[in-house]
């Protein structure tokens, strides 16, 4: 592995854990065929902290508002062939209204308050379901996970 050589930049992603009735706020991706879930969030864009940048991704994503508590999870996302480098920050997030509509985007497909039983049989990106599993049932706990991809 080479350090210090690359031009190429990380990116970094925020995310928010909205639960309700032991059911966690989702969104889908449509990319051609494939369909896959992700937390709610975005990426940061320069001189935006890592809240303000949640609350604007909620906001273009499912018209949600929503008050920003502590961080949950951290994971990176390293693509094996050097392409892309993710490294994402996910927040325990409260929602402050509860008019939910999907963005203008045209990748956003779906969104879904999924009940925790299913989320084991969902493709996610990052793989986080069992983490997020892991964090629900003990909301004090804290997850850093090394790189997580999937091709």
């Amino acid at each position: 592995m080479k350090f210090g050589l690359s031009n190429k930049k990380i990116r970094i992603r925020v995310a928010g854990l909205v639960v309700e009735e032991n059911k966690i706020l989702l969104i889908a991706h449509k990319k051609g065929n494939e369909i896959y879930w992700l937390l709610p969030g975005g990426g940061v864009e320069y001189q935006e902290s890592l809240d303000e940048a949640l609350k604007r991704e909620f906001f273009e994503e499912l018209g949600l508002t929503v008050e920003v508590g502590d961080i949950a999870l951290i994971a990176d996302s390293i693509e094996p062939n050097g392409k892309r480098h993710i490294v994402n920050i996910a927040f325990w997030c409260y929602l402050n209204n509860k008019s939910i509509r999907l963005g203008d985007e045209k990748i956003l497909y779906d969104f879904s308050f999924k009940p925790v039983s299913e989320l084991v049989d969902i493709v996610m990106y990052p793989p986080l379901n069992g983490y997020i599993i892991q964090l629900l049932q003990n909301k004090n706990e804290r997850i850093y996970k090394g790189s997580l991809w999937i091709p």
